[in-house]
């Protein structure tokens, strides 16, 4: 019996997928260009990862909520020593949380310092995105995320942004008073 090794979690959300790299392949055989990407949704949005971001999936851990602070900080967990802000996505994007979530887990998204994390209903999926699918400008966003959103795509119905959670969650840091 061979023995595998395993993959964390962010080489298994980053791990190039056979199927994937075949139809880049064949993309860039009739000369479309085309870029894989890993995706999550919160409510009716579509995000995009960036493609070097560090992404984890994790379990929901211990949240510690921290007084005085706005309802959509969650709170810390302490993430292998390092304390990582916990949001409540849903709430900041006014997004319906769906009631039959079976088991939500955490996206967090940076490492140390720069790490954040979301809760998410369902686990993020690679997509292949070709030039076809780019749209040619924005829909309206809530303001909240219309400075971090650079572009978009549609995909089978679905839109997806790119986003900088960087700058996102440093935005959020001087929101977080109450």
């Amino acid at each position: 019996m061979r023995k595998t090794a395993s993959l964390s979690p962010s080489q298994a959300l980053n791990r190039p997928i056979a199927r994937q790299s075949s139809l880049n392949a064949l993309a860039d055989e009739v000369g479309v260009q085309s870029s894989r990407r890993l995706g999550f949704t919160i409510g009716h949005f579509g995000f995009l990862i960036a493609p070097q971001a560090i992404s984890e999936l994790s379990d929901i851990l211990p949240i510690c909520p921290i007084p005085f602070t706005a309802e959509w900080l969650l709170g810390l967990i302490n993430m292998r020593g390092n304390f990582v802000p916990i949001f409540d996505f849903h709430q900041l994007l006014q997004e319906e949380k769906k009631d039959n979530v079976k088991k939500p887990m955490l996206l967090i998204l940076g490492e140390g310092e720069a790490a954040g994390a979301f809760m998410v209903e369902n686990l993020p999926i690679p997509l292949i995105f070709t030039s076809d699918d780019e749209l040619n400008s924005l829909p309206p966003l809530p303001p909240i995320i219309t400075h971090y959103v650079s572009n978009g795509y549609e995909k089978n119905g679905q839109l997806w942004f790119n986003f900088d959670h960087y700058g996102f969650f440093e935005s959020l840091a001087t929101k977080v008073a109450v």
